[in-house]
């Protein structure tokens, strides 16, 4: 039937192709046949239940530092699969094309998207792409969405989180690290990135590089990232977007 669909939208497109809503609808029917879709459901970090969206890591990280770059997890481990960085790299393009906040919208409404982690890897790599999550944020508040980003150290796009963070459907973390340092905006959070023994700053998360996780626990060490809650996914803590 969706191959139908496509057949006669085809047959249009000499017509109709400068329609926005034609072009739309052409991508998303060959979407849904593909059967590629933007989002993905869960994996071992994040449990079975919450939806994620991930990007490149590095190349859309507008406020990276030597700090984060060189203990990235997405630069490691499975992310170096093939199959993986074609599909990140896919979605990289997919998030630059006119019709990406309508698709966004449209796909968290009919998996019926409960909890979204926006980035499990990469950032908002510019002002543009960090007002369309703005505006998917508004078009669907019943959603929880939570991310962690450096790019509040970017001034074109900092403003636009600030907003984000003050959706009541939000949580939003500012990643911190040695290299750089902030002071929380109003309805946001500090996740602080410890690559080594030490003092610890005034943050309200420590995430941890593996070397450490089998020391001492604080309770604000993420608690995947202890020896007693090892393993343990953010499904069931819940504390990253409570």
């Amino acid at each position: 039937m969706l191959g139908t669909y496509l057949y006669i939208l085809l047959r249009l497109s000499p017509f109709c192709a400068f329609l926005p809503e034609f072009r739309f609808l052409s991508r998303l029917l060959w979407e849904l046949i593909m059967e590629r879709q933007l989002l993905q459901l869960g994996n071992s970090k994040l449990g079975t239940a919450i939806h994620h969206w991930a990007l490149p890591p590095i190349v859309t990280c507008p406020g990276k530092t030597d700090v984060c770059q060189a203990n990235c997890y997405a630069t490691k481990g499975r992310y170096n699969f093939a199959k993986v960085r074609e599909k990140l790299e896919w979605n990289y393009q997919q998030a630059q094309t006119y019709d990406f906040v309508a698709r966004m919208v449209y796909e968290i409404q009919s998996q019926g998207v409960l909890v979204l982690r926006v980035h499990s890897s990469g950032d908002f790599f510019s002002r543009g792409y960090a007002y369309q999550w703005l505006t998917i944020m508004k078009r669907c508040p019943k959603v929880r969405y939570y991310f962690y980003t450096r790019s509040w150290r970017d001034r074109m796009i900092e403003p636009v989180l600030r907003e984000m963070a003050a959706l009541k459907c939000c949580k939003a973390w500012y990643s911190v690290d040695d290299d750089a340092t902030v002071t929380a905006p109003k309805n946001v959070r500090l996740a602080y990135l410890q690559t080594k023994p030490g003092n610890i700053p005034a943050v309200d998360l420590v995430l941890r590089v593996r070397k450490l996780r089998n020391t001492y626990a604080l309770p604000i060490v993420c608690m995947s990232e202890t020896p007693s809650g090892k393993g343990t996914p953010c499904g069931a803590c819940r504390r990253c977007f409570s």
